[in-house]
């Protein structure tokens, strides 16, 4: 009996709304948009047999049926402000996966980490499936951990001991938080939790630059900056 082939699918999220920047995910950089990008990066991997692109915007759509891949119009009630990951990851590998959940890895993209490039994506994919993990993030590491503070009424209070603060980093335990440039993991995982799982995550570990995570105006405008010198794709 021959085994069936496991296929990688990336899944582009890419809806019209953005709450801290207007179009976010048609912002361009080096007149491509972000939702360019991260269509042109999953095309030049190695290792994407698939590619779907999910929106509620028409001309997102039309961007993805331009790049030939298929698109998903997404429905009114996953397209909110409040909506999370969760609920779309689920509708998309439910009624796109179907039946052969078991057979399918998603290599989850947003159109937000514009320096993630496609050599990061088949690394990625590369370490996920030689370590046999069931589920990957990509991280940055993060220096001011144990140094943060949080503000209460006037005040600033340390989440973690004083002694933290004032401490080298050199001294301090390396720590790592996910950039949302690349989520990997099972379709039949997924269906089974119905959410991202963290605990026991493989890791794939990025720089500060291809780190980047375009929220706000101000993550755009350094990113238009860095782009002129990093960012390199074309059509």
């Amino acid at each position: 009996m021959n085994k069936k082939k496991i296929n990688t699918i990336a899944f582009i999220p890419a809806k019209k709304n953005s709450k801290e920047l207007k179009n976010k995910n048609l912002k361009k950089l080096n007149d491509l948009s972000l939702v360019e990008l991260t269509i042109l990066n999953a095309k030049k991997s190695k290792l994407i047999d698939k590619i779907y692109l999910s929106s509620d915007s028409d001309k997102i759509l039309k961007i993805g049926t331009n790049q030939k891949i298929d698109v998903i119009k997404r429905k009114k009630n996953l397209s909110t402000y409040s909506v999370s990951a969760n609920p779309v990851i689920l509708d998309f590998v439910k009624n796109k996966i179907k039946n052969n959940h078991q057979d399918n890895i998603i290599i989850y993209l947003q159109p937000t980490s514009p320096f993630r490039n496609n050599m990061h994506i088949d690394l990625a994919i590369e370490y996920f499936i030689k370590k046999k993990l069931r589920f990957l993030v990509s991280v940055t590491e993060n220096k001011n951990f144990f140094k943060s503070l949080y503000k209460k009424n006037t005040y600033l209070y340390p989440f973690f001991n004083d002694n933290f603060i004032t401490n080298n980093r050199q001294n301090l335990e390396k720590i790592y938080s996910p950039n949302g440039a690349i989520y990997i993991f099972y379709a039949r995982d997924f269906i089974k939790n119905k959410k991202l799982t963290f605990r026991k995550s493989g890791y794939y570990i990025m720089n500060k630059i291809d780190s980047i995570d375009i929220d706000d105006k101000e993550d755009y405008e350094l990113a238009r900056y860095l782009s002129k010198k990093y960012l390199k794709i074309k059509k």
